[in-house]
């Protein structure tokens, strides 16, 4: 398992941390995932044989969000 912290802007509310934990946790080999929308960060634990760093911040986007 390998960790990474994204900063990410965009988010408004708990709502948005919300449904942007939904999406990481959806994703295959992500362990855990911890989003802070007052702190602007997304905490992953990921396993990198199973998704690739990329994909990670792709998430971030796809959801309407950015990578700071």
């Amino acid at each position: 398992m390998e960790s990474l912290t994204l900063s990410v802007s965009g988010m408004s509310c708990q709502g948005c941390a919300n449904s942007l934990t939904r999406l990481f946790t959806a994703q295959p080999g992500v362990a855990d995932v911890a989003v802070s929308f007052e702190a602007g960060t997304a905490a992953i634990n990921f396993d990198p044989d199973q998704v690739a760093l990329p994909r990670l911040s792709e998430i971030v986007v796809e959801a309407g969000f950015e990578v700071a």
